[in-house]
């Protein structure tokens, strides 16, 4: 069972997501590419990778997700950009 999904890049013909499941009572991310088939229907393709998802990789991901914003943005734009999103998240 599907528990989140999100597009993160979508292109006319191909998408990038990013889902999160469970399987065999663990959870595993998935960041995977998906093609529209002949039917118009998006399927997943064999590119792509799933990890379990604990503590420990949530954590790592949002240092690795925090250090490249960072690099790319002052702290300014990225408050501009991200400040109510990770409030919003703080808040639920």
């Amino acid at each position: 069972m599907e528990s989140y999904s999100r597009i993160i890049l979508a292109e006319p013909d191909r998408q990038v997501r990013l889902t999160i499941n469970e399987f065999r009572e663990k959870e595993y991310l998935h960041l995977r590419e998906y093609y529209l088939d002949f039917d118009e229907e998006w399927k997943p393709t064999n590119k792509g990778i799933a990890i379990e998802l604990n503590i420990e990789t949530s954590k790592e991901m949002f240092i690795a997700t925090s250090e490249i914003i960072s690099l790319a943005e002052s702290k300014q734009v990225v408050e501009e950009f991200f400040g109510e999103l990770i409030r919003d998240v703080y808040q639920k």
